[in-house]
């Protein structure tokens, strides 16, 4: 199972209040048990230490960092090929709220074969990706 991890799934593993924390411990936890190899992004993880700041403060966002460090997370980074398929998916897309940085995760989701994404971002469910990827958390 090759997992791709995006920033809501951080944001509410991380957050205690968040209304998704117990099912994005739950998924997490999962994840571990079964061996899941970890993917992320440096855009998902560039995004997520913004949010943590933002919202819960700059020690959150710092230790959160410093966690990611030390996990077995491979993190994927956007290169000029991965930005181009983005950009393309991004200009056929009209979906309101659409990102982005959604787009470069479901460029390197396809480019790496990745069968499953762990976010709570309903595009995940609706985007069409050119393989089978299951979606946990939506």
């Amino acid at each position: 199972m090759k997992v791709f991890i995006d920033t809501g799934a951080f944001y509410a593993a991380t957050i205690s209040n968040d209304a998704r924390n117990t099912a994005a411990k739950e998924i997490s936890q999962e994840l571990h048990r079964c061996k899941a190899w970890l993917f992320t992004s440096d855009y998902i993880l560039a995004e997520t230490y913004t949010l943590l700041n933002a919202r819960d403060g700059h020690h959150t966002a710092v230790a959160f960092m410093n966690a990611i460090e030390k996990n077995e997370i491979n993190v994927l980074r956007v290169s000029p090929t991965i930005e181009t398929s983005a950009k393309e998916i991004f200009r056929k897309l009209d979906i309101p709220r659409l990102s982005f940085f959604d787009c470069t995760s479901f460029a390197l989701i396809n480019a790496h074969r990745l069968d499953h994404a762990f976010s709570f971002d309903s595009h995940f469910s609706f985007f069409r990706f050119n393989h089978s990827v299951k979606v946990l958390g939506v």
